[in-house]
């Protein structure tokens, strides 16, 4: 694989929905990355298990990816057993492309909770960080994860494609005020989510009765 930079935006999209991606289109301009991977988390350790499988939430996410030039659908860790560990999505990526920049885009909500992570200090040897920021959460940084993080900050962005991992970059972003929790509740609920969700995505859940 020729030297690229790489997102890596995981999650259990649970649906996918604007939301995520605006976030990964915005992260990936900003920073001017190659290309994004959106890794669904197939069996997520840390939060009960998402209530449509696996493999029906990736189709809905190749669906709702299908007009993103930059996006990509990712299923690697379907194709592994066990628990889906970051860890190990970015061992798998640092095997394929040593020479590359590989950047794990998380929320601050979720690098707060890097510390009860698998092997959470391996993650900076194998990737860089970027924060981003979500509408309706607490953005501050915890004390305890803050003296860690110290020595891996950078504000220079250009940094993350010189050097392919290390660094800890904090990158705003114009989040959408929904969450996968509240999309669930109105599909539920047979109210109207056609702003939040893809079109390919929502007639598929649709036809499948997924979430109501």
């Amino acid at each position: 694989m020729r030297r690229v930079s790489i997102g890596i935006y995981g999650g259990t999209f649970d649906p996918i929905h604007w939301g995520h991606i605006n976030a990964a289109n915005q992260v990936q301009q900003k920073l001017g990355f190659d290309e994004v991977r959106m890794v669904l988390s197939a069996r997520p350790p840390h939060r009960t298990q998402p209530i449509v499988s696996a493999s029906d939430r990736f189709s809905l996410l190749q669906l709702a990816l299908q007009d993103q030039p930059t996006l990509y659908a990712d299923d690697c860790e379907l194709k592994r057993s066990g628990p889906s560990y970051m860890v190990d999505t970015l061992l798998h990526y640092r095997k394929q492309a040593p020479e590359s920049s590989i950047a794990l885009i998380l929320g601050m909500e979720a690098f707060n909770g890097l510390m009860s992570w698998h092997r959470w200090q391996d993650i900076i040897e194998l990737a860089h960080i970027v924060i981003t920021d979500r509408a309706g959460f607490n953005n501050q940084l915890e004390t305890k994860l803050a003296t860690y993080v110290e020595p891996f900050i950078s504000t220079d962005k250009t940094q993350l494609k010189l050097l392919t991992h290390g660094k800890i970059y904090s990158q705003p972003v114009e989040p959408l005020a929904i969450s996968a929790t509240q999309l669930r509740q109105l599909l539920k609920n047979n109210e109207p989510v056609s702003q939040w969700v893809p079109d390919a995505s929502l007639a598929e859940i649709q036809r499948h009765g997924f979430y109501s």
